[in-house]
């Protein structure tokens, strides 16, 4: 970007929404109304994640808040939206949202974060090279969440913002993970969409796609065989695959394993996947951070990782981030799937530097740490 182009940044942006802030600045002549809590989710038709799994506390736990939720199904007026940005006391996104950057809000407003990833794995916002520095992008957040105390200096890095922003409570959305009717009632509707599940042991295969984006994703059809993983782990075990949303080409299972290996691919929650999965196998997917939280074993299946690493930018070396045995070779994978256990020293080390506050806790957490605290 030139740097004429940069330094007028900030004032295209305001140019894009001007009509927004026009009626926020009007709106906000009325008095912010305490407790009101506005969930905006732009990008998704429904609440989910993050913001779904703290109303839902709030609810469950009939506290004094009033909540209204936001989404690209229920978008109001323009005008509309000005008068629930600009009188809510508490304005929680969870995700990039364009429009709210912008936005002068006042002293008692909040604007909080509470980002949709676990942990810290791939660069996001400022910590990319490519990030334009004079951007308006998230540097108005009053408060951001994340998944551990360590990780706090990383998301005020990523965010534009200071690290006393960042508020390690968890993330809300894994504290379902802790719900035994949750997990009894999400592991029935996967053993009743495929029966010849039961009984078996799980492995789950669920890499990233490559490429650069939806329009060109996929995964190397070389990397992996069915038929070659299925006929090394023997008849006790059956295979899941949940590729990415990106990835167009699907990995074909041959007839003679159709029933032991299943593509679940258009399966939504891949956090139900793993309630029934024994041991997961991915590459560079956010998944591990999940996994870990559930307790599962796993396997880091990287036959490009050189490659990878100098395309990608981690906020660590690739070998912070593993969790099991890491192996490169097709030949190599069933072995490794065979001695994989959760119980390892890998484990426990990136459990608790990643994601030691999701304990079924977090919801609970940010309640009181941002909403009654602050």
């Amino acid at each position: 970007m030139s740097k004429l182009k940069s330094a007028l940044y900030p004032n295209l942006q305001k140019m894009k929404y001007a009509k927004l802030i026009s009626l926020f600045k009007s709106e906000s002549k009325k008095p912010v109304v305490k407790n009101k809590i506005l969930m905006l989710s732009t990008t998704k038709g429904k609440l989910g994640g993050n913001l779904l799994a703290i109303k839902s506390y709030i609810e469950s736990k009939g506290l004094n808040y009033k909540i209204n939720a936001i989404t690209s199904l229920n978008m109001p007026s323009l005008a509309e939206l000005a008068g629930e940005l600009a009188t809510s006391e508490f304005v929680l996104v969870d995700d990039f949202e364009p429009m709210v950057y912008v936005l002068p809000f006042r002293n008692e407003q909040h604007l909080v974060q509470v980002w949709h990833a676990m942990g810290a794995f791939k660069k996001f916002g400022y910590a990319r090279e490519t990030a334009e520095p004079n951007s308006l992008t998230h540097k108005n957040y009053t408060e951001a969440i994340c998944s551990s105390k360590e990780l706090t200096k990383i998301y005020a890095e990523s965010f534009g913002i200071s690290e006393d922003k960042i508020i390690p409570v968890g993330v809300p959305r894994t504290d379902l993970f802790f719900d035994s009717a949750y997990k009894a009632s999400a592991t029935a509707r996967l053993f009743e969409k495929e029966p010849k599940l039961k009984g078996k042991k799980v492995a789950l295969f669920a890499p990233t796609f490559r490429g650069n984006s939806v329009n060109d994703g996929y995964y190397p059809s070389e990397y992996f065989d069915v038929g070659e993983l299925m006929d090394a782990l023997g008849d006790e075990w059956a295979l899941i695959i949940k590729l990415h949303p990106f990835i167009k080409n699907r990995i074909e299972i041959p007839e003679k394993y159709s029933d032991r290996a299943f593509d679940f691919s258009d399966e939504r929650e891949i956090n139900d996947i793993l309630l029934i999965t024994d041991v997961l196998i991915t590459d560079y997917s956010s998944v591990i951070f999940e996994n870990a939280v559930i307790g599962g074993a796993c396997v880091h299946y990287v036959p490009d990782i050189a490659e990878y690493e100098n395309s990608r930018g981690f906020y660590f070396p690739y070998s912070d981030y593993l969790c099991g045995e890491s192996v490169e070779k097709r030949e190599e994978l069933a072995p490794a799937v065979l001695r994989a256990n959760a119980d390892n020293e890998k484990m426990k080390k990136f459990k608790n530097r990643f994601v030691s506050l999701c304990d079924g806790e977090a919801s609970k957490r940010f309640v009181q740490m941002i909403l009654e605290e602050r």
